[in-house]
């Protein structure tokens, strides 16, 4: 299900600073009760061991995480563009995965491309459960219809490249092939990132440096010349 303007991904998710990731407790009001208690799901608290490729996939013992790219671009003239994708994932209910039409988890896709005078973006919405939208690990694959951020045969487990990136508006598209050469960086306290004293957090990891090497379908005629990226493929909240 498509949609405009009238929820942004910020009241999707609660608001403003929690942008950053999952907490071991939630106090913001949003989307999905977020304000209320978060008994049942995982809490995040320092010392965990990542492993990838598995934790580029979804945690479902989380309430919420987000897989993310944001970039900046240029044009042939030196036009400066912003281009933005982002899937986030939403569980209503906690406990094992329900099949179908019961399952428990709720997709948003938002994707945008803006320059100095022009904001364009649109939105989506899925159920889980029923193949709409979802993330895999291996090979690694975000999607929501016909959006997605795809890994490239051989995807590198060093990092998260090479990526395809597809989004799709009334006014506007773009496909990306995006490379990599540096590792992944672990964000905070080695993956723990702290967003306030009231013991919120995240694990939240970034892949700098993505390169554009190739845009295979320009958005709104941009022409883009070079591109920097990071990408988060797993940043969550409890």
């Amino acid at each position: 299900m498509k949609g405009s303007g009238l929820i942004t991904r910020r009241g999707f998710i609660g608001g403003g600073a929690l942008l950053a990731g999952f907490g071991a407790k939630a106090f913001a009001q949003g989307f999905a009760g977020l304000g209320e208690s978060a008994d049942g799901f995982a809490a995040v608290v320092p010392g965990r061991t990542f492993a990838f490729p598995a934790d580029h996939g979804p945690h479902p013992e989380f309430r919420i995480e987000w897989w993310y790219v944001t970039a900046n671009l240029a044009d042939a003239h030196g036009t400066a563009y912003g281009a933005q994708w982002t899937l986030f994932r939403q569980a209503i209910a906690a406990g094992g995965p329900q099949e179908g039409w019961a399952n428990q988890q709720i997709w948003m896709g938002h994707a945008a491309v803006t320059r100095a005078d022009t904001h364009r973006f649109t939105q989506a919405f899925a159920r889980g459960g029923v193949g709409q939208a979802g993330v895999d690990a291996k090979p690694f694959r975000a999607w929501i219809d016909a959006w997605e951020m795809r890994g490239l045969d051989p995807v590198s487990d060093d990092n998260i490249a090479p990526l395809q990136l597809k989004a799709s508006a009334a006014d506007f598209s773009y496909a990306l092939r995006l490379d990599a050469k540096r590792p992944l960086v672990l964000q905070g306290d080695g993956g723990y990132s702290r967003k306030s004293l009231r013991e919120q957090a995240s694990y939240y990891y970034s892949q700098p440096g993505l390169a554009r090497s190739r845009v295979e379908q320009p958005a709104a005629g941009l022409r883009s010349k070079r591109m920097g990226l990071a990408v988060a493929a797993f940043r969550c909240r409890r």
